[in-house]
């Protein structure tokens, strides 16, 4: 817990270096924990006016963790895939841990989930709230992923960008699949 905080704080006075450090070091802790925030705040988005059963969290909390982690693996591999081509580095292990740390943008979805609760008018702005937090993980992505592998950004948001046609294709299944069994 004290290293993501040190993190956080190298973070704020040299990003390029932090990231750098982090990618370096392929922290898997810091991945998971970015990861299972950006869960977090899926399931309180989700679920914040109903009410569910504490096992039903559970269950809510680990299928978004396990939809994150899974959706994170596949991109960064198929995104680092593509980037090792492009430039010399550690691309799939690098991505999927600033993909996981990235989860950490998703705290504002949370605060908008509080704040639509308290006025409900802003309720009708939620899927304006899910695109902008996605835009923002994929910002922090690619900028990250720009500093810590010293790769034009283009590049790095080309291979994002290449990738996220089979990841797409995986969650329309995923989601057809649950469809389908829906109906039975």
């Amino acid at each position: 817990m004290f290293s993501l905080v040190r993190a956080y704080f190298a973070y704020t006075k040299d990003p390029s270096a932090a990231l750098r450090n982090l990618v370096e070091q392929r922290r898997f802790g810091a991945a998971a924990a970015g990861y299972a925030l950006a869960a977090l705040c899926w399931v309180v988005f989700f679920n914040i006016s109903d009410a569910l059963s504490a096992w039903g969290l559970v269950w809510n909390f680990l299928f978004f963790f396990l939809l994150e982690s899974t959706l994170g693996y596949l991109w960064a591999a198929l995104s680092g895939l593509f980037l090792n081509f492009l430039s010399d580095g550690n691309g799939s292990s690098s991505l999927f841990m600033l993909m996981g740390v990235s989860g950490v943008v998703q705290g504002l979805l949370l605060c908008f989930a509080l704040w639509a609760q308290a006025a409900p008018w802003l309720s009708s702005l939620a899927p304006l709230a899910v695109v902008a937090t996605l835009g923002l993980r994929l910002v922090f992505v690619v900028c990250g992923a720009a500093r810590a592998m010293k790769t034009p950004a283009g590049r790095v948001l080309g291979a994002l960008s290449f990738a996220l046609v089979p990841v797409a294709a995986v969650g329309l299944l995923a989601v057809g699949s649950l469809v389908w069994l829906a109906t039975l």
